[in-house]
């Protein structure tokens, strides 16, 4: 008997009955874990003891006290709120004591807050917001306070922080000097800046090296929309309530996705409804023992990868569905990859088990190669063997998936301000813009001002997923929302707002951000261009997806590519598979910042369109030794180059002359080999070396010689050397990169 059967016989989460059962001796590892009879008879005994004992009634009966004691405090904080009350004081109190003044604590910030927000003349529509809702303040821009001058570690050293593309203004004030006194700094070193010019980073080293002041690279960090105009409100634990699960469904296309999905719906439809559900968007919502669930619907993959690309976030659990008759297919593999990366726990549906040639085992053995693990082998995913077509086990996938979010503890605040995740939009030509929104947090009602993106609004209707209009949706429900101004991106996140001038300065200011990155837009990585960089990134790891026309020519590829790797650097396949490249692959590959291989096949015209918006490399060949040629020699430029010294000649000091301002001029005649004026050089003094550089100058007679051999004469000059005496010899030599290979 497993753990979990047993948590919900005696009405128990799975968590709470782990942490019980260890204090009886018996270790469950998780609640898939399974129990011997001994070890389910000592849970039966101490189970129906417990049940027998009064303990159980004493701790309800002193629950409802302490419910009673708290509504009593209340109230009479409610008729003596003008009344001050004196801090508590630092002695042992009794329980009720405990309570009471820990309600009371509660209540008075509460009505401090709701008093701050009065006193600020808000609008009936704000005081709505503000009751009982925590920290209500305007939300601007956190950008200004990013710029920081200098900081002192506890050493006392004093060091700034600056981005890549900096000015001089910007850094002057950074390291708070003025900036005509940087800009004379510069002008007596030769170098004519004004007060725009942008500098490097080793520039600003030196220039911050004279006030005693470190420059260290700011390291650019992601923040959210949320949190860059203060829409995001933190909860406290009490705040918190449990929240439906949001699931997405993936899989391959022939293997009864939309079959699993039409039966959820069927079996969770009203009695009456004879015409079945109205599905007005993507996804919906069915009651399982009580608890509802939400199913998301993409219509393939490309919109979970995009939503993982902007950092939505938005499933909690995916189900990976395989037909038991076909096994693991190139979609299959690509809903692997999709969900691993975005970091969301996988449940295999194996599907089709009705039919003839079906084979369960198969599908798990297949999916051993990716990771998936059943908990009989001593894995963590959870198989569930179904027939959407006869709707055999489906109430056991939907257990399984309920299990699950009980495990992931997922809530929410449903008492405060909508903040939702924006699944598709469309242009309505009667109603206008409108987008499908799936609501995380809070309650989003009709009349509130919301901002997604680049677009604001104020909520003209709301639609549910069954196509009924309602005054408010509450968490991890899926509407329909009347009433933006623009068309929103998918992806982008939905904030309930207090008022709508707020709304169109965030807007603006979003606007603003977005053109600014436009102009920076990332450049992906191409073969061509890794060499150079290599030098800016020190890039050593090369991404690649890999599409083949079949299953052997894909393990063939991969063996070859991974063979290519070295101490130095490395061939990181992160997806392949059979099959054509497709919208998916381009997006994951923009979103992992790898470069596409094709063997035998073609990108699709969307793929080829999308490729080109987005920037991403695909190449395609025909013969797989170009395929490892061509990665062998981007790896090979990726490697540090290696230089070696190549011997020229030797030359003689026979006289010196001195030269008024240039100062010595060795006379020379050249004993061995040649010299050229852009050798090094190094002066060796009974064969000791004195100094090395490179020649200031080389002559012939008085003309300048671009070469000198063996037995002639020559007049020459060294570069910031000085003391050079008769009887020196000057060994020039050149330094030669060589030519690394990989092996």
């Amino acid at each position: 008997m497993r753990v979990h059967e047993l948590a919900k016989k005696y009405e128990k989460t799975n968590k709470e009955f782990l942490d019980l059962i260890k204090l009886w001796g018996i270790e469950g590892k998780s609640h898939l874990s399974g129990l011997t009879e001994e070890e389910v008879a000592i849970v039966l005994d101490k189970m129906e003891g417990k049940k027998s004992s009064p303990k159980k009634s004493e701790n309800t009966t002193e629950t409802k006290s302490n419910e009673e004691k708290v509504e009593k405090i209340i109230k009479k904080e409610n008729k003596d709120i003008k009344k001050p009350k004196a801090a508590p004081a630092i002695i042992e109190l009794d329980e009720d004591e405990v309570l009471e003044q820990e309600v009371l604590g509660k209540t008075k910030k509460n009505k401090n807050k709701i008093k701050k927000l009065k006193s600020k003349e808000t609008s009936e529509e704000e005081k709505k917001f503000a009751k009982g809702v925590k920290g209500k303040k305007d939300f601007a821009s956190n950008e200004g306070t990013e710029n920081k001058g200098i900081e002192i570690s506890e050493s006392g050293d004093k060091s700034v922080k600056i981005r890549e593309d900096i000015s001089l203004k910007e850094f002057s004030e950074k390291i708070k000097v003025n900036p005509t006194e940087l800009i004379k700094k510069l002008f007596l070193k030769g170098q004519m800046l004004t007060i725009n010019s942008p500098i490097s980073l080793e520039l600003a080293e030196e220039l911050a090296l004279d006030y005693d002041i470190l420059v260290e690279m700011e390291q650019e960090e992601e923040v959210s929309f949320g949190e860059v105009y203060n829409l995001e409100i933190e909860d406290t634990a009490i705040e918190l309530v449990e929240r439906p699960p949001i699931i997405t469904i993936m899989g391959h296309v022939d293997h009864g996705k939309t079959s699993l999905l039409d039966t959820i719906r069927k079996a969770n439809v009203a009695e009456g409804e004879a015409g079945g559900i109205t599905q007005k968007i993507g996804a919906y919502q069915v009651v399982k023992s009580g608890k509802k669930i939400t199913f998301i619907d993409t219509p393939g993959h490309e919109a979970f990868t995009e939503m993982r690309a902007r950092g939505a976030g938005v499933t909690d659990i995916a189900i990976l569905i395989v037909a038991a008759d076909d096994g693991v297919k190139p979609q299959t593999v690509e809903a692997i990859a999709h969900a691993k990366a975005a970091g969301v726990p996988i449940i295999v549906a194996v599907n089709k088990i009705d039919k003839p040639g079906a084979d369960p085992m198969r599908v798990k053995t297949e999916l051993l190669e990716y990771g998936l693990v059943a908990p009989e082998w001593g894995g963590d995913v959870d198989f569930v063997e179904i027939s959407a077509k006869h709707n055999q086990n489906i109430d056991e996938l939907l257990e399984t998936i309920l299990i699950h979010s009980e495990l992931l503890e997922l809530k929410a605040n449903p008492n405060k301000r909508a903040k939702g995740v924006v699944l598709e939009s469309r242009l309505d030509p009667k109603l206008g813009p409108v987008a499908d929104v799936l609501i995380q947090e809070g309650e989003l009602k009709v009349g509130e001002i919301f901002v997604a993106g680049e677009s604001y609004g104020k909520v003209r209707g709301l639609i549910n997923d069954k196509g009924d209009r309602v005054n408010s949706i509450g968490l991890s429900c899926p509407v329909e929302i009347l009433g933006f101004s623009t068309v929103p991106s998918a992806g982008d996140v939905l904030y309930g707002i207090m008022n709508e001038k707020q709304a169109k300065t965030i807007v603006e200011q979003v606007e603003k951000e977005r053109k600014l990155k436009d102009q920076n837009r990332k450049k992906h990585v191409t073969l061509e261009s890794i060499s150079q960089q290599m030098d800016d990134k020190k890039i050593k790891e090369l991404k690649l997806i890999l599409r083949a026309d079949s299953r052997g020519s894909v393990e063939a590829l991969r063996e070859s590519l991974n063979k290519l790797s070295t101490n130095e650097v490395a061939v990181n396949i992160i997806q392949a598979a059979a099959g054509a490249i497709s919208e998916g692959d381009i997006r994951l590959a923009e979103a992992s910042d790898a470069i596409i291989i094709g063997f035998h096949v073609r990108p699709t015209t969307k793929a080829i369109k999308l490729a080109d918006d987005v920037g991403v490399e695909v190449r395609t060949h025909n013969v797989i030794y170009h395929i490892t040629e061509e990665i062998e020699k981007a790896l090979t430029g990726m490697l540090d180059p290696e230089y070696r010294e190549q011997y020229m000649g030797r030359i003689e000091i026979k006289k010196i002359f001195k030269v008024n301002k240039i100062g010595n001029v060795a006379g020379c005649v050249v004993v061995d080999g040649k010299a050229k004026p852009d050798a090094n050089v190094r002066i060796l003094r009974d064969n000791v070396v004195v100094y090395e550089g490179k020649l200031s100058s080389l002559k012939r007679f008085q003309d300048d010689a671009k070469e000198v051999v063996a037995g002639q004469e020559c007049g020459l000059g060294i570069e910031n050397f000085n003391d050079i005496k008769e009887g020196d010899v000057v060994e020039a030599y050149t330094m030669a990169e060589v030519k690394r290979t990989l092996r």
